[in-house]
C-alpha cells in the first residue's frame, strides 16, 4: 500500500474519535438516535478542526448496513467505501472549482434521483462560500424542499460570505480550535502507536505552531519524522520550523527591562547571524512579552500551553518587574510591528523600538517614591502638565495677603483724614474683638514652634522638588501621535 500522510492516516473514523468538538458530535448522535435528521447542515470553523471529517462520519452513520446508527460498524461494505471515498451516494464537491450556476444546476438535477444503494444520498460541499451568487440562488429551492433521503452538508471557514437565505435553511454547527493540551495528548498517543518518540518540549512547539489546527500539526509531524527520524526533541522542532529560541527572547527582554539597550542590540545582531529574520524576531518577541505580562500580573492561566521549562523561564525573567513596566514595553514594540513589516528599513525600526523601550525603565510607581511624598501622590500625577505644575509651585503665602490688606486699609484712612471727612467708627475699623484668653507661650515653646515651622517649610520644599522631578520624567517620554 502506498504511503499515507499522518493527516489521512490518523483521521478520526467515528464520532467518539473526534476531539474537542463534543458540542457537535453529541448533537448529531442524539439526532440519529431520535430520528431527527435534518436535510441541510452547515459546518463552520477554522481550517483543520474536523469539519469534512465529521461530514464523512455522518455519511457513514446514515448509510451503515446496521444503521442509521450513531456508531457505524466500520466493517460493512458501505463504511469501507465511504472511508475510501468511493461510495456512489456520498459525493464530495469542491466549492472553489465547482462554483458556477451550471455545476449547481447539474447537481440539482441529479439529486432528484434516489440513492443507488437505497440509503441516503449525501452531498458534501467544501468551501461553500466560494459559490457565486447565481449558484446560491439555483440551490435555494432544492435546499428548502429536497427529495426524500437527500442531505446537504456544507463546510466553510468563512460563514459571513454565505447568504442569509442559505444560512436560514441549514442547521449550523460552529467548530472550535483544538486546545494545545488536547491536541498534544492525541498526537502523543498516535505517535506511540507508530513507534515515534516525541518529548514534551517538542510536542508543545508542534501544537503552538499549528495554531489550533490538527491537520497543520500532523503535517509538521510528517516533516519532523523525515527530518530527525523517530526520536523527536525540541531542538529539532526549532531548527525545522525556524522558531526563535526562548533563551534568546528572554535575554533580549531582560536587557530591555533593565534599560540595557546596547546589550539588546547586540543580541539582535546575534539573532540575525543565526539566520532569523526581523519579522520572525519581532513576532516571537511580542509573543514572549505577552507571556511576561501575564506572569507579572498573576494571570498565568493564559500560559498553560507552554512547557514547564518555558513557564519557569518566563517567571525567572519577570521576577521583580512590575506589570506596568512590561505593559509599556509590550505596547511600544507592538506598535512598531506594522512599521517593521512595511517600512523600508525594518532593522532600523526594530533597533529604534528596542532603544526607546529600554528608556522606559526610568518610570516607576508611587510605591517606589520616597516617604516624604506619600501625601502628594495625587498632586504628582496632576503635575505632569506644566500648567498644573505651575499652580502647585505658585501658592501665595497667607501672611503676605494679610499685609497687603492692612496697607490698603491704612492708605484709605489717611486719605479720608486729609480731606476732613470724619469716618464713622463702624466703617473705618471693625468691631472690637471679644476678649479671648490666650496663654502666652513660654520662650521654650516659641523655639519649638519656630523649629516646627522650619521643618514644615523644608518638607514642603522636598515635596515640590519631587513633584517637579516626576513631571520632568513623564515629559521625557514622547507621546504617540
Amino acid at each position: 500500500m502506498s504511503y499515507l500522510v499522518f493527516a489521512r492516516k490518523w483521521r478520526p473514523q467515528t464520532f467518539s474519535d473526534v476531539i474537542a468538538q463534543e458540542h457537535v458530535t453529541q448533537t448529531l448522535r442524539n439526532a440519529i438516535k431520535t430520528d431527527r435528521i435534518g436535510h441541510a447542515y452547515l459546518f463552520t470553523g477554522p481550517r483543520g478542526v474536523g469539519k469534512t471529517t465529521t461530514a464523512r462520519i455522518l455519511a457513514k452513520a446514515l448509510n451503515c448496513e446496521t444503521g442509521p446508527t450513531p456508531d457505524p460498524c466500520m466493517v460493512c461494505e458501505a463504511c469501507k467505501r465511504i472511508t475510501a471515498g468511493g461510495h456512489f451516494d456520498v459525493l464530495e464537491i469542491d466549492g472553489a472549482s465547482n462554483r458556477g450556476i451550471d455545476e449547481i444546476r447539474d447537481l440539482r438535477e441529479k439529486a432528484r434521483y434516489t440513492a443507488a444503494e437505497g440509503g441516503y444520498k449525501i452531498y458534501i460541499i467544501d468551501e461553500v462560500h466560494m459559490l457565486t451568487r447565481e449558484a446560491f440562488n439555483a440551490l435555494l429551492k432544492i435546499l428548502e424542499e429536497p427529495p426524500d433521503k437527500v442531505i446537504f452538508v456544507f463546510a466553510t471557514t468563512e460563514p459571513r460570505k454565505v447568504p442569509a437565505t442559505i444560512l436560514s435553511r441549514c442547521q449550523r454547527f460552529d467548530f472550535r480550535r483544538i486546545p494545545s493540551s488536547v491536541m498534544g495528548t492525541y498526537i502523543s498517543d498516535e505517535a506511540s502507536k507508530e513507534g515515534i518518540s516525541i518529548n514534551s518540549d517538542a510536542l508543545t512547539l508542534v501544537c503552538r505552531a499549528s495554531g489550533g489546527s490538527m491537520r497543520d500539526a500532523l503535517s509538521v509531524m510528517d516533516q519532523l519524522v523525515s527530518f530527525s527520524g523517530k526520536d523527536i526533541n525540541g531542538e529539532s522542532v526549532s531548527r525545522l520550523l525556524g522558531l526563535v529560541e526562548a533563551d534568546l527572547l528572554a535575554d533580549i527582554s531582560v536587557a530591555v527591562l533593565r534599560s540595557q539597550g546596547a546589550i539588546a542590540l547586540d543580541l539582535v545582531e546575534d539573532a540575525l547571524v543565526r539566520g532569523y529574520s526581523i519579522e520572525e524576531l519581532i513576532d516571537a518577541l511580542v509573543g514572549f512579552l505577552r507571556n511576561l505580562l501575564l506572569a507579572a500580573s498573576g494571570a498565568e492561566k493564559g500560559i498553560t500551553d507552554l512547557s514547564d521549562s518555558e513557564i519557569a523561564l518566563v517567571r525567572q525573567t519577570v521576577a521583580g518587574v512590575s506589570d506596568i513596566h512590561v505593559l509599556n514595553v509590550l505596547r511600544l514594540l507592538s506598535g512598531a510591528t506594522d512599521q517593521i513589516r512595511t517600512g523600508a528599513s525594518p532593522r532600523i525600526s526594530l533597533e529604534s523600538a528596542l532603544i526607546t523601550a529600554s528608556k522606559l525603565g526610568i518610570a516607576f510607581g508611587f510605591e517606589d517614591l520616597p516617604p516624604v511624598v506619600e501625601r502628594v501622590a495625587v498632586v504628582a500625577v496632576k503635575a505632569i502638565t506644566k500648567s498644573e505644575a505651575t499652580e502647585v509651585d505658585q501658592e501665595l503665602p497667607t501672611e503676605q495677603t494679610e499685609k497687603t490688606e492692612r496697607d490698603s486699609d491704612s492708605s484709605s484712612d489717611k486719605t479720608a483724614k486729609s480731606e476732613g471727612i470724619k469716618l464713622e467708627e463702624s466703617v473705618v475699623s471693625p468691631a472690637p474683638p471679644q476678649p479671648v484668653s490666650v496663654d502666652t507661650p513660654e520662650p521654650e515653646d516659641e523655639k519649638k514652634e519656630v523649629k516646627n515651622q522650619k521643618d514644615n517649610n523644608n518638607e514642603r520644599e522636598k515635596e515640590n522638588s519631587v513633584v517637579r522631578k516626576v513631571s520632568g520624567l513623564f515629559d521625557m517620554i514622547p507621546e504617540n501621535r
